[in-house]
């Protein structure tokens, strides 16, 4: 799997230069997914071309832009699928609760036009796992 060079940055700390596979990523960057679901390739394309950010008052992540092959996705969709998230510890900061996948909106091209509609369906769930979560 691909090693993606990139920049952690928090409010109130220093930048860390950081090398993970593009699983541990794709766990490391705030908001990567909407509520949850796993974006499909051509929103995850659509973000890995954006190169991050700073987060300003929040955490952030910053990289070259770049690109993945339909191979790649789908190593990557695999991985997510199958890899515990106890295997990402210590590697990526959001590793709690483990991506799903919602096929119903990959027509949707726009990034946040997917956003939005997928978080119309798992919001409320997804606030379930993390209010779950955050009480353990």
């Amino acid at each position: 799997m691909r090693k993606i060079k990139y920049d952690r940055t928090e409010f109130h700390a220093g930048d860390e230069s950081v090398e993970n596979d593009l699983l541990s990523f794709v766990y490391d960057i705030p908001y990567f997914g909407a509520c949850g679901i796993f974006p499909p390739i051509h929103i995850v394309n659509t973000i890995f071309l954006e190169g991050g950010g700073d987060g300003g008052m929040s955490p952030g992540a910053i990289w070259t832009p770049f690109e993945i092959t339909e191979k790649e996705y789908e190593e990557l969709v695999e991985a997510v699928k199958n890899t515990p998230l106890t295997n990402l510890e210590g590697k990526a900061r959001y590793c709690e609760i483990q991506f799903e996948f919602d096929p119903e909106f990959d027509h949707i091209i726009d990034q946040f036009d997917w956003l939005q509609e997928v978080c119309k369906k798992h919001r409320e769930n997804f606030h379930k796992k993390l209010d779950k979560f955050e009480h353990t």
